[in-house]
């Protein structure tokens, strides 16, 4: 039994090192196991922690989530099938995964296994049928943000160039394209106005947006600097990331008020917040190397790459978000670029060629399964 558990263990870690290198993909099935009628196919996580009153801990490292209850306890890794209850291994029907900052859990194997191990009370239907409403979706809606505006100019160039205007034009060039592509697409701002850091992704959550996007124009000392880069949220940085994200959170200093983002309010949001910043990097990750790959070898744009950086706009989106930073409006050869309107409807074009080349991707696995 001990060889068995540790066999499991191991193969938990390499399933969900595998979920974590690539972005969850596909749409859910949609099935109805026997026995369970009309209800859901899945069951939001925090339903079980409460209902059952367990102990939920979890693994950052191997990417594995305890439910425990005394000497009771159940062992699964977001993207995979395998489930340990108590030393005896389970295969479900459909994999564990994580969705628009919930864990769904399959539930068939809530219904069946869960009040018999945990003992009090069954799953409420509401619960199942509310967590599978807000996740049977393809990649649907986006919100695009366009950074600065109003009374905060952002970065000016040459001429008097200012970046809230260039990022406006261009924003809206790639809601138009992505709207021709099929999706669901609002701003955060379609004119200049000034919208405070945590109000743009306060935004999209309200938006339940798949993805959040904020557009900017990169600005540096040196007038050599030049190039495209997407980042993504992390608190690990370089000295030149450190530099960028100061830039653009030099914003702050117009708002009226403090960031708007609250701590955690329990160990359970704590925990959950955890899972959700380590998954949405990984498809923030993803989605920001396809808009680089259409767009700086079509513009023949120097390419700074995908980087991590600790942006205050990015930090309360609960969905996966990048910012693109579409060149630098402090040389004087791409703010020239930067401020002809046949150019920034390039570059809106092929941003948008990778953000519909993600999704396309996103959505051509069959469901959410471990197979890359």
């Amino acid at each position: 039994m001990r060889i068995l558990r540790i066999f499991f263990l191991i193969l938990l870690v390499v399933l969900s090192a595998g979920c974590a290198a690539a972005p969850i993909r596909g749409t859910f099935s949609a099935k109805y196991p026997d026995g369970i009628g009309d209800q859901c196919a899945y069951t939001d996580l925090t339903s079980i922690v409460n209902t059952y009153n367990v102990v939920l801990e979890w693994d950052g490292i191997k990417k594995i989530l305890t439910l425990r209850k005394g000497d009771n306890k159940v062992e699964m890794a977001l993207c995979s099938r395998l489930v340990l209850v108590d030393s005896v291994l389970y295969k479900l029907q459909d994999p564990v995964i994580m969705k628009r900052s919930t864990i769904l859990v399959p539930t068939n194997f809530c219904e069946s296994v869960l009040p018999g191990l945990f003992i009090r009370g069954r799953l409420s239907k509401t619960a199942g049928e509310n967590s599978c409403r807000a996740a049977c979706h393809t990649i649907k809606r986006i919100v695009l943000d366009p950074g600065h505006g109003g009374k905060d100019p952002g970065a000016v160039g040459k001429g008097g160039l200012r970046e809230k205007d260039v990022v406006l034009d261009i924003a809206k060039g790639v809601k138009r394209y992505l709207a021709a592509g099929g999706l669901d697409v609002s701003l955060t701002r379609d004119k200049d106005i000034f919208i405070s850091l945590w109000r743009r992704a306060d935004i999209a959550n309200k938006c339940e947006a798949d993805f959040f996007i904020s557009i900017h124009a990169n600005a540096a000392r040196s007038r050599y600097a030049s190039g495209f880069e997407v980042f993504y949220l992390s608190e690990a940085v370089d000295d030149s990331a450190r530099a960028i994200a100061a830039v653009e959170n030099a914003s702050l200093k117009y708002e009226d008020s403090s960031f708007g983002n609250s701590l955690p309010s329990s160990e359970l949001e704590a925990i959950l917040w955890d899972i959700e910043y380590s998954e949405n990097r990984q498809e923030s990750i993803e989605l920001a190397n396809n808009i680089i790959k259409t767009t700086c070898g079509s513009l023949k744009l120097k390419n700074r790459g995908q980087k991590g950086a600790n942006f205050y706009v990015l930090k309360g989106a609960k969905m996966p978000s990048v910012l693109v930073e579409v060149g630098f409006i402090s040389n004087a050869k791409e703010a020239q670029r930067l401020g002809d309107a046949s150019y920034r409807d390039r570059i809106a074009r092929l941003i948008s060629e990778g953000i519909l080349n993600y999704r396309d991707e996103y959505e051509a696995a069959e469901g959410f399964t471990t197979k890359r």
